[in-house]
C-alpha cells in the first residue's frame, strides 16, 4: 500500500522547488567582479594622477619656451638706441606715464631718454624687454593695439590690468594670461589671492523697469 506521506512530502518538495526557482534578487558579485572593479578604480585614479603631473610638466615646459623666445627677442629689440625703442613703445600706443610705471621709473627720466638723455645699460634692458614682450604678444596672438591692451582691465570686478601685473615683476603672469592658459579669475588669483573681498562693493548696477541701467546698494 502507498504511503501517503511520502507523496505529501515529494509534492511539497516540489512547490518549494518551483516556488525558489522563480524568485529573482539582485546578483551576488563574484570575487572575480569585485577585484576587477577594484583594479578599473584604480587605474583610472592613476591615469588621473599621470594626467596631473603631465599637465603641471607641460606647463613649465611651455613657460620656458616663451620665457626663451622672450630672451632672444629682447636681444634682437636690444641693439635699437633708447630713442628708438621709446618711439617703438608710443607707436605701439603706450604713454609715457605707462612706460615708466612699466619700467620702474619717473616720468622726468622718460622724458629725458626721448631727447637722447643717457640711459644706464639696465633701463635699456628693461626697454627692450618690454617691447619684446609686446612683439611676442602681438605675434602669437593678434593683438592689434598692444598699448591699449595692457591698460585693459583684466576682470570688471577689479581695477587690476596686465601694466599692474608687468610692474609687479610678473612677466610670466602676463604671458599665462595673454596666451589664455588662465582665465582672468584665476590670473587675479595668482596676482592677488585675496582680490575679491579687496574690491568688493555693495553697489551693483540694474535695469529698471524702462530699461535704464543704474546703480544700488546692495540689499
Amino acid at each position: 500500500m502507498p504511503d501517503p506521506t511520502g507523496d505529501l512530502i515529494w509534492m511539497i518538495d516540489e512547490t518549494r522547488g518551483t516556488a525558489a526557482t522563480g524568485v529573482t534578487g539582485a546578483p551576488i558579485p563574484t570575487q572575480t567582479q569585485t577585484t576587477a572593479a577594484v583594479l578599473q578604480t584604480e587605474n583610472i585614479g592613476d591615469l588621473r594622477k599621470r594626467v596631473r603631473e603631465l599637465s603641471v610638466t607641460a606647463s613649465a615646459v611651455h613657460q620656458n619656451a616663451y620665457l626663451e623666445e622672450w630672451r632672444v627677442r629682447t636681444q634682437e629689440r636690444a641693439a635699437l638706441g633708447g630713442v628708438s625703442l621709446l618711439e617703438a613703445l608710443a607707436d605701439l600706443g603706450f604713454s609715457w606715464r605707462d612706460v615708466a610705471r612699466l619700467l620702474g621709473v619717473s616720468v622726468p627720466a622718460i622724458q629725458k631718454w626721448r631727447k637722447g638723455g643717457k640711459l644706464s645699460p639696465e633701463n635699456r634692458r628693461k626697454l627692450a624687454s618690454l617691447l619684446a614682450a609686446c612683439d611676442f604678444i602681438s605675434m602669437h596672438f593678434l593683438v592689434e593695439d598692444i598699448g591699449q591692451w595692457f591698460e585693459m582691465p583684466i576682470t570688471d570686478s577689479a581695477p587690476i590690468t596686465p601694466i599692474d601685473l608687468w610692474a609687479d615683476g610678473n612677466p610670466v603672469l602676463v604671458f599665462e594670461y595673454a596666451t589664455r592658459h588662465l582665465t582672468p579669475d584665476e590670473t587675479m588669483d595668482k596676482f592677488d589671492p585675496s582680490w575679491r573681498e579687496r574690491y568688493r562693493t555693495n553697489v551693483e548696477t540694474f535695469r529698471d523697469d524702462d530699461g535704464i541701467l543704474g546703480l544700488r546698494i546692495r540689499e
